[in-house]
């Protein structure tokens, strides 16, 4: 149930990033939603699983935002990795690690992505995205938590 939950999740805030989020945001950053939701997952989850997700939501992203094919994908590739070191201390410590890794995962993301568009980001919207993912990771694990834990009593039923 928590894979089905989160798969939507990911399909909401793919869509929305790729298409409502641009028109309706005022500022140059806005939150990778995506992102923090792939990094969370992957610091709970096994490697095999985050790679899975990140190549099936970088296609995704590629068909709206009209990059190579697996342009995204690639870039997320970083986002699984450092999900996968704040892994151990997340479930056991202090949330000041992820939410460092995240923003080394968002400086990562975006180079990687610049490197496959011959672009460079712009380094200051990519500053104020890394605080809005660092924000933002707390508040995602929680609610993964808040789903694992449900999951496991539904199938305690």
């Amino acid at each position: 149930m928590a894979r089905i939950i989160f798969a939507l999740l990911l399909l909401i805030a793919a869509f929305a990033q790729g298409t409502l989020v641009p028109r309706v945001n005022p500022l140059a950053a806005s939150p990778d939603v995506v992102l923090v939701l792939l990094f969370c997952w992957c610091a709970r989850r096994e490697l095999r699983e985050g790679l899975i997700w990140a190549f099936a939501v970088g296609l995704v992203l590629d068909t709206l935002s009209l990059d190579p094919l697996g342009a995204n994908g690639l870039a997320l590739l970083p986002v699984v990795l450092l999900g996968l070191l704040a892994r151990r201390r997340v479930l056991h410590t202090t949330i000041a690690l992820p939410a460092v890794l995240v923003v080394v995962a968002t400086f990562a993301h975006a180079i990687v992505l610049g490197a496959i568009r011959h672009a460079s980001p712009d380094m200051t919207v990519v500053m104020v995205q890394a605080v809005m993912h660092a924000v933002l990771v707390p508040v995602v694990y929680i609610f993964f938590n808040a789903i694992d834990h449900g999951a496991l009593q539904e199938a305690g039923r």
